[in-house]
């Protein structure tokens, strides 16, 4: 009886890996492929964009504060409103401004961090694969499927989907007692067939824990408010803090601006935190800063800080490495999914891991087409067998 039920149940399992895998594969390939370059997506964008986002001259020793480079957009676009400005993290990087503006369809611009001058702008949600629009069109493939939320929530429905195929597929792969090194081998010399089934299975088992840890963290990415609820299930989490908001800013009503916001943050984070971005929300009365710690696990920072525009007091902030166990659950999950958690070594391996979808797919169609070959020459044989003994 367990002997049936087994067989059913890996019948059944089979069936459900196989064509998950096929009618879901191209998407988690694109998936994987986008990835494994955005693991380096700001040396990738800064080598194909250097004239917008490296700084003329080169290296600066003393940038221009924040407010230099909203006035050069602000200059160059009278009236833009400026919605963020990310700092420079090296010494040759360029200030970037996000901002919004009628008469042009740009909304991110670079300034030179020396000299205050704009260098170049793009329109970051342009669909084009030149040089200036290619990492954040990757990006929003990425993360949104170029759908906005509902795009994210269907990568977070499908990261779901992608947990249960490497489940179907460790229990398929699983080997018995004795056959590991059979099980992780790939035979020279054999048929496509073969070597199909033993690739497919070899790089499945070993990679198998490190895949789920990325489409666990995606799923948690794309439907963030339900992986806090389920977080929040078993553990205590905090208030988010950016329901922070106050009365909106009223035109021409007096503010710290720019860098007032971005001394106040400075005097609130640990000495050896470095100033990652400021975001600017008149519509909720708030700066908000973001803050790179000395032992940060994201490069864009995890300490925030939410500042009220017209005094610059303190609203609220949010230090997830210093919180509760589930503060720091759900802030790791970003930094596990991009590798950016121990720095190169992860951001390499994740980079590795986003082309085994490619590799997957290609060996699991392989191996299907000749599966049905097979299966076909088979009944074409039955057939035949059939036939000859009714005529004998």
């Amino acid at each position: 009886m367990k002997a049936k039920f087994r067989k059913s149940l890996r019948t059944a399992v089979s069936f459900l890996h196989r064509w998950t895998g096929l009618v879901l594969g191209l998407v988690l390939v694109l998936a994987g492929l986008s990835g494994s370059l955005l693991a380096f997506d700001h040396e990738l964008d800064g080598w194909l964009n250097a004239p917008m986002l490296r700084n003329t001259a080169g290296h600066c020793a003393a940038p221009l504060p924040p407010s230099a480079a909203a006035r050069a957009v602000q200059q160059a676009w009278p009236g833009a409103t400026v919605g963020a400005i990310t700092l420079p993290q090296a010494p040759r990087d360029s200030y970037r401004v996000q901002f919004k503006h009628a008469e042009t369809t740009a909304n991110e611009a670079g300034v030179d961090a020396c000299t205050g001058l704009l260098l170049a702008s793009r329109d970051r949600d342009a669909v084009t694969l030149d040089r200036a629009h290619l990492m954040p069109l990757l990006l929003r493939w990425h993360m949104t499927l170029l759908q906005g939320k509902t795009g994210r929530e269907v990568l977070g429905w499908l990261a779901l989907a992608w947990v249960a195929l490497l489940l179907g597929g460790i229990y398929l792969a699983w080997p018995r007692p004795g056959h590991w090194r059979r099980s992780l081998s790939v035979t020279r010399g054999v048929s496509a067939f073969r070597t199909s089934y033993e690739l497919h299975r070899a790089a499945g088992l070993i990679t198998a824990l490190l895949l789920l840890v990325v489409a666990g963290t995606g799923f948690f990415m794309g439907l963030p408010q339900l992986g806090r609820q389920l977080v929040a299930s078993v553990a205590t989490v905090p208030p988010d803090a950016r329901a922070a908001a106050l009365a909106p800013l009223a035109p021409g009503e007096a503010e710290i601006g720019w860098d007032g916001a971005a001394a106040k943050a400075r005097e609130l984070s640990p000495a050896d935190a470095t100033l990652v971005m400021l975001r600017r929300d008149p519509a909720r009365g708030v700066y908000q800063a973001r803050m790179r710690r000395a032992d940060d696990w994201q490069p864009v920072g995890t300490l925030r800080w939410f500042i009220d525009m017209r005094n610059g007091a303190r609203l609220s902030g949010a230090d997830p490495l210093s919180g509760t166990p589930a503060q720091r659950f759900l802030a790791l999950m970003f930094p596990l999914h991009s590798g950016s958690l121990y720095g190169l070594p992860t951001r390499i391996l994740t980079a590795v891991l986003g082309l085994l979808p490619l590799l997957f797919f290609v060996t699991g169609v392989i191996f299907w087409i000749n599966r049905r070959r097979l299966q076909h020459r088979g009944r074409e044989a039955a057939q035949a067998r059939a036939r000859s003994a009714r005529q004998a």
